[in-house]
């Protein structure tokens, strides 16, 4: 794919959308940063590990990821300075020191860390050719969407300082999981179509995504798959609505802008997966041979709602224990 088609396909992916949609009162300077970084995920995930044919093997991502990690750790060590990956990352991790604390820094480089960890781990499940199983993959998504790097700039953005008492609060650590959960698992319903397209098109490793998971674990269709996915997705949400309003009770003026501002992100990247087209367009490798491909019905079925009680998978049981 040539670099014009490449920015051009991130262009109409509005990753600034995105991120403003997530934090709408944000300061500027963190929230640019922010923007920067997740378009850094998208391309890195797409170059390197999702998208690359044949796929990246886990042996070859693990020597990698851990110079990368150890480059975020001792950022004036001179290491992996002919990547551009490594350097893009390491000049995001520069400018976020400039507004954040040295805490704020520090637990975002462990998330990421942690998101390195995920990649290695999806292309051992991709190796072996199984399907893992849903609470396994639940684990993983959690790691490997990185989704709880970028929930860090939430805390920066908001231009707040959270203690360490309120940060390893046990129902805090509930509710960034289950806010990872929540975009994880939209993007999942959002993208399963344009990934299973390419996969058959193009070639591309076999795809992991929650509803091919829910299908094999549950022995039904892909279609009846991806309502339960919905119903998931639903299910985490109402828990979401519910640990948040009795967070908030007790919670003091820095810790509640946080509670609200996980809420506000799982709203905002709701509304961009809906709207953006990088979930629709399927044609940024080779020629184009489609228009774009169709959301998920299920999206608008009326017969889709949240379950009456907890998510009965061990992975995330323990949310509705806090």
């Amino acid at each position: 794919m040539s670099s014009s088609r490449t920015l051009e396909y991130f262009r109409r992916a509005h990753v600034g959308r995105f991120v403003g949609w997530g934090v709408p009162d944000g300061l500027q300077g963190p929230l640019q940063v922010a923007t920067n970084y997740c378009n850094w995920l998208f391309a890195f995930d797409d170059a390197v590990c999702d998208e690359r044919l044949g796929g990246s093997t886990p042996g070859s991502l693990a020597t990698y990821l851990t110079r990368m990690a150890r480059m975020l750790e001792t950022p004036t060590v001179p290491m992996l300075r002919d990547d551009k990956w490594a350097m893009s990352l390491l000049d995001i991790q520069l400018t976020l020191a400039a507004h954040a604390t040295p805490a704020q820094v520090y637990r975002w480089v462990d998330q990421v860390q942690d998101y390195f960890t995920g990649l290695v781990w999806e292309a051992a499940i991709r190796e072996t050719g199984e399907i893992a199983s849903l609470s396994d993959y639940i684990m993983m998504w959690q790691k490997n969407s990185a989704t709880l790097s970028a929930l860090a700039f939430i805390e920066v953005a908001g231009g707040y300082v959270l203690t360490a008492e309120e940060v390893h609060d046990p129902r805090v650590h509930a509710l960034q999981d289950i806010s990872a959960a929540l975009v994880g698992w939209c993007n999942d319903i959002v993208s399963y179509n344009k990934e299973a397209f390419r996969e058959q098109h193009f070639g591309f490793p076999e795809i992991q995504n929650l509803v091919p998971v829910l299908a094999d674990e549950q022995g039904c269709s892909i279609d009846e798959a991806a309502r339960q996915a919905v119903v998931m997705h639903d299910t985490a949400m109402r828990r979401l609505a519910e640990l948040s309003e009795q967070v908030c009770r007790q919670a003091g003026p820095g810790l509640s802008c946080f509670v609200e501002g996980l809420c506000q992100w799982v709203r905002g990247s709701l509304e961009w997966h809906l709207t953006t087209d990088r979930y629709a367009d399927p044609n940024d490798p080779g020629e184009p041979v489609a228009d774009h491909v169709a959301m998920p019905a299920v999206l608008a079925s009326p017969t889709t709602a949240a379950g009456p009680g907890a998510l009965e998978v061990p992975a995330v049981a323990w949310w509705w224990d806090c």
